[in-house]
């Protein structure tokens, strides 16, 4: 199947949840959305990022989050193609890590982005007959300092 998802203007994915399907070799994908200080709707839709059977490793330009994920599915190489919607940020630091795995093999997983952070990248790579291992890059999220801070500088 094909999946298309957007947050809403201004909100960038906060969550990641994916169930997997034996029969269909495949997962059912669900997305939760958080607003952010700072983020604007200068946002653009890359080129799909793998090819099947290929590793995913991705990041949005320097200063954009990730907001939205679209994906088709191929019965033939039981995987997906991805592209991802990146929108500009200006509260992003430049204090990025990669995680560790969310989650196994045919494995249900529900991920949360940690308080204050913002998604900007993802991994994963792929084995025939099971599905998607999964890395997530974050970002820390530090507006709400920086607009205090310049206010502070108005006095």
């Amino acid at each position: 199947g094909v999946l298309n998802f957007k947050c809403p203007a201004g909100q960038s994915i906060s969550s990641i949840t994916s169930q997997h399907h034996n029969h269909y070799e495949d997962r059912v994908w669900d997305f939760g959305c958080q607003a952010n200080n700072g983020q604007s709707e200068s946002c653009f839709w890359t080129s799909y990022v793998n090819d099947f059977d290929q590793v995913i490793f991705f990041e949005c330009p320097a200063q954009h989050v990730i907001a939205g994920m679209s994906s088709y599915h191929s019965n033939h190489h039981e995987d997906r193609r991805w592209r991802f919607n990146c929108c500009r940020s200006n509260c992003i630091s430049a204090n990025c890590h990669w995680t560790s795995y969310v989650n196994s093999f045919d494995e249900y997983f529900h991920w949360t982005v940690p308080s204050r952070n913002v998604l900007v990248g993802t991994q994963s790579y792929h084995q025939n007959r099971e599905e998607w291992l999964v890395f997530v890059c974050v970002c820390v999220c530090v507006c709400v300092c920086a607009c205090v801070n310049r206010l502070k500088s108005l006095d």
